[in-house]
């Protein structure tokens, strides 16, 4: 006997495929389970033909694990594989639903058990019904591909309430078991999308921890400008830049974002919201400026939960290659784009008058009032106020040259002073945040337009790949300034910043590391393994040759008239217990402790999987003989 109701193994898997857009397989299923529940045709299956069949189910799912990893990532083709989990075990329960027993052993599902059974034949074996834990599969299955809208859950708890309406306690009054129901779907609702909520905010925890900014953010940009340690740790590689060795000196920079005030060691970009780009003919073309191009590079770029910020050359003017299903843009040169993948790739067009960014606005002339003494008096020691563009960027240069680059800050800035006073006046030391907001705001100081850019800098070449890499802690940021005409990039941190981190970052293990790295991508980049239609046939051919050399003799018989039944047998059902079971206040208070050791073997013999021994079970029935004559005596 199967103890799910009738049609709910099959409402179950056309749940699944409505929820994973797979309406064939799983209507083809569903016809197959609900009449194999009902045909009267038999199988003599034993353990040994269980066994392999679950065998074939299990090499099944691992291969289609195997290739979906492979053409996914690990990461996704589990997820996939698991989503067709009813197609991969269905064989396990069309073979239970058509053996004789209408049950599997045990050690068919597990491997261990059998070879503990061959060691020693006397270990249990019990018969197990495999369509609850199957029902149960396939709605996970239908959850993995949950767009975490009601209707899953909906359908989770339509299908729990059918099956539990089907084995509720005959005694037990309607409307209470409907409002004991709800009370539970009611707080499983409330767990669903606390989970929910809690994994996004895991995701997007590990994201950041991991890779750090990687997605980028147009509008803000929180630096280390005052934190006590190490900065930059990550050697993860993160762009890989194919262009001529020609165009190096092109590609130092590649900028992501730029902000225009600065609030106590955040950046912000106010008053440049992003807007939509429309895409050339064809989709995977973008064009950001109207200057025909003279030049491009190709870059692959690592991204993150489906958006990122583009890595782009400041002379960036076309961007080719790109399947993004959204481009944005703002004002201050930050391109952002939403694209799917682990790894994308485009070509940037370059051409020397091309200009991302729009041209100086109000805000890029402000300095904060908690900064404002310490760089006006650095711009009037300079000499930088009326002086042409050119010159104040030469002094400008030269004044931080004479500063030092680290990754430590050993100590807090004294009482009542900002860390970047700090680092002007007193330690003249620190990391790339602080040259380029010390520069944008010396900058301003002096009446010259300026901004604060993020990016990355290349400055490794793997001959590995030929190619540019790019790695997180080569996250770089630096001024933008107005010389008159267009944006330049003003790099005050000091040349020497790459070899000091590569000295004191880099783990010994880098180049073995940078060879898996490679070998990851490369394996990344290539097509999806494809089947042809002969190797469908040829594995529904071995499916067929497999089911008939399982099947083949074994047919008990086709039953005389509908299979009917027997009633369901619950264990501990016969338990005398049951006619004395509302009897405690009614009995002699000397009578208590064996109504309490009743009780006691009552649940044992009900829920214990191991039941009751001999004596264990004369005594449940001595003890209820004994109840039940202390409350004949007491009616009489």
């Amino acid at each position: 006997m199967i103890s799910v109701p009738p049609y709910l193994a099959g409402a179950a898997l056309l749940f699944w495929g409505w929820q994973t857009g797979n309406w064939l397989p799983a209507a083809a299923l569903a016809v197959a389970v609900e009449a194999a529940r009902r045909t009267r045709l038999r199988f003599d299956l034993g353990a040994a033909e269980h066994s392999r069949i679950a065998d074939l189910c299990t090499i099944l799912f691992t291969g289609l694990a195997a290739v979906l990893a492979v053409n996914r990532g690990i990461a996704q083709g589990i997820l996939g594989a698991f989503q067709w989990l009813p197609v991969a075990l269905a064989p396990i329960l069309l073979a239970q639903m058509v053996s004789q027993a209408r049950r599997i052993p045990l050690s068919a599902l597990f491997r261990y058990l059998r070879k503990m059974k061959r060691r020693d034949p006397a270990i249990r074996d019990p018969l197990v019904d495999t369509s609850p834990v199957y029902v149960a599969l396939v709605l996970i299955a239908a959850g993995i591909a949950n767009a975490q809208g009601p209707a899953y859950f909906g359908g989770v708890a339509v299908a729990v309430a059918w099956g539990l309406f089907a084995v509720r306690p005959r005694r037990a009054h309607p409307a209470l078991w409907t409002l004991m129901l709800a009370a539970g779907l009611a707080g499983g609702y409330a767990g669903h999308i606390g989970l929910v909520q809690l994994r996004d905010q895991a995701e997007a925890w590990l994201a950041d921890w991991f890779l750090r900014g990687l997605a980028g953010d147009p509008y803000r940009a929180t630096t280390e400008i005052g934190a006590i340690g190490r900065a930059k740790l990550l050697d993860a590689i993160v762009l890989r830049i194919y262009a001529r060795p020609a165009e190096g000196p092109r590609l130092r920079l590649l900028h992501r974002a730029s902000y225009n005030t600065y609030v106590a060691g955040t950046w912000l970009a106010r008053g440049a919201p992003m807007q939509p780009v429309a895409p050339d003919p064809g989709g995977l073309s973008w064009t950001l400026g109207a200057v025909p191009s003279d030049a491009s590079a190709r870059i692959a770029a690592r991204i993150e939960r489906g958006r990122i910020l583009l890595s782009l050359p400041a002379q960036s003017t076309r961007v080719t290659g790109l399947g993004a299903r959204t481009l944005r843009r703002n004002s201050l040169g930050a391109v952002h784009a939403e694209i799917p993948g682990d790894w994308i790739q485009y070509e940037a067009e370059l051409a020397p008058a091309a200009e991302l960014a729009e041209g100086p606005a109000p805000e890029d002339l402000a300095v904060p009032a908690s900064e404002r003494a310490t760089f006006d008096a650095v711009a009037g020691e300079l000499g930088l106020r009326g002086l042409p563009a050119e010159q104040a960027l030469r002094r400008v240069r030269e004044h931080f040259a004479g500063f030092t680059y680290s990754l430590w800050r050993e100590r807090p800035a004294a009482a009542g002073v900002t860390p970047l006073a700090d680092f002007m006046r007193n330690t003249r030391t620190g990391h790339c945040e602080y040259f380029a907001a010390a520069t944008t705001l010396l900058l301003r100081a002096a009446g010259i337009p300026a901004r604060y850019a993020t990016g990355f800098a290349v400055v490794e070449y793997s001959a590995l790949e030929d190619a540019y890499v790019v790695r997180a802690r080569h996250a770089h940021a630096w001024a933008r300034a107005w010389d008159g005409s267009r944006w330049a990039e003003v790099d005050t941190t000091p040349p020497s910043w790459f070899q000091e981190e590569e000295a004191s970052l880099a783990p010994f293990w880098q180049k073995l590391a940078d060879l898996g790295r490679w070998a990851a991508f490369r394996w990344s980049q290539r097509g999806e393994l494809q089947a042809s239609d002969g190797w469908y046939v040829a594995l529904a051919l071995l499916v067929a040759v497999l089911g008939w050399r399982l099947l083949r003799g074994r047919r008990v018989a086709r039953e005389a008239g509908r299979a009917q039944e027997p009633p369901r047998v619950w264990p501990g059902a016969d338990s005398e217990f049951f006619q004395v079971a509302n009897a405690r206040p009614r009995l002699p208070a000397e009578l208590g402790p064996a109504f309490d050791e009743a009780l006691r073997l009552h649940r044992r013999y009900r829920f214990d999987p191991l039941g009751l021994d001999a004596a264990a079970r004369a005594r449940l029935k001595e003890l209820c003989a004994l109840l039940a004559s202390s409350l004949s005596a007491a009616r009489r």
